[in-house]
């Protein structure tokens, strides 16, 4: 004959509820910690992007302000300004850029700040006015803030002249006409936040430096955001196009 001992029996019952309880529970928990972290990130992602684009907002504030000022205007369409160079015929297709960098008073002073890069069939130059124009993640200075969170960088080109003729009057010809030519700007402002991102800073780096903000006809090259995309860089780029106004002679 076998004796059961109810009170044994029960006590097993007890141990396999408990310990189904207690799986349950870590299920519940790690379900609850997945959904707060992804709501962090989704919350996070929604601020970054809120960020990037009030900075990059800012850039062309900073510069339409500027420009309304007739004298800053003048010296931006004169010796070593922004506009000057951008808009000489031997720098078609070169790009002008710039680092905004917190500490300085004017980032857009002159070119003597900015370097410059453009395309030579496939090849990418970006060493004739030096480096010193391109933001480097390894070089605090070139951060905004203090806070070293988020960077711009700015490029300024000559807008095609494809569409001339839109500023043209019914009846006139693009070739026999005697009206000066309209002059235009295209400026690409990029924000980015590289502590968001797990790329290293010299492959954040050879982004900002290596590739042009469009793309070259010619080339076919791949542009500064498709490089970050590539590398999960959060960034926000923004491109206006300008037409330049007169120089009022004083």
């Amino acid at each position: 004959m076998i004796n059961m001992n109810p009170r044994n029996t029960q006590s097993g019952a007890v141990l396999i509820v408990v310990l189904v309880m207690l799986v349950l529970l870590t299920l519940v928990g790690t379900w609850a910690i997945r959904g707060s972290i992804n709501s962090l990130k989704i919350s996070t992602n929604a601020q970054a992007q809120v960020l990037l684009q009030q900075t990059s907002d800012s850039v062309f504030f900073t510069l339409e302000n500027k420009t309304d000022d007739e004298l800053a205007f003048t010296n931006m369409r004169i010796g070593d300004g922004m506009l000057n160079y951008t808009l000489r015929p031997e720098n078609k297709g070169k790009e002008l850029v710039f680092c905004i960098r917190g500490e300085t008073t004017d980032n857009f002073i002159g070119s003597r700040l900015a370097s410059v890069v453009y395309w030579d069939g496939s090849t990418i130059k970006n060493s004739e006015m030096g480096k010193n124009g391109f933001c480097k993640v390894t070089r605090l200075n070139d951060f905004l803030s203090g806070r070293n969170a988020v960077m711009i960088q700015v490029t300024v080109r000559a807008a095609s002249n494809d569409r001339d003729w839109e500023h043209m009057m019914d009846g006139d010809d693009k070739e026999s006409s005697k009206s000066s030519g309209i002059q235009k700007v295209v400026i690409t402002a990029t924000s980015i936040l590289p502590n968001l991102s797990d790329s290293s800073s010299s492959d954040i780096n050879d982004c900002l430096t290596n590739y042009t903000s469009f793309e070259d006809d010619i080339s076919q090259n791949t542009t500064v955001t498709d490089c970050l995309a590539s590398n999960n860089v959060p960034y926000s780029t923004q491109e206006m196009e300008y037409t330049m106004k007169t120089v009022r002679a004083s």
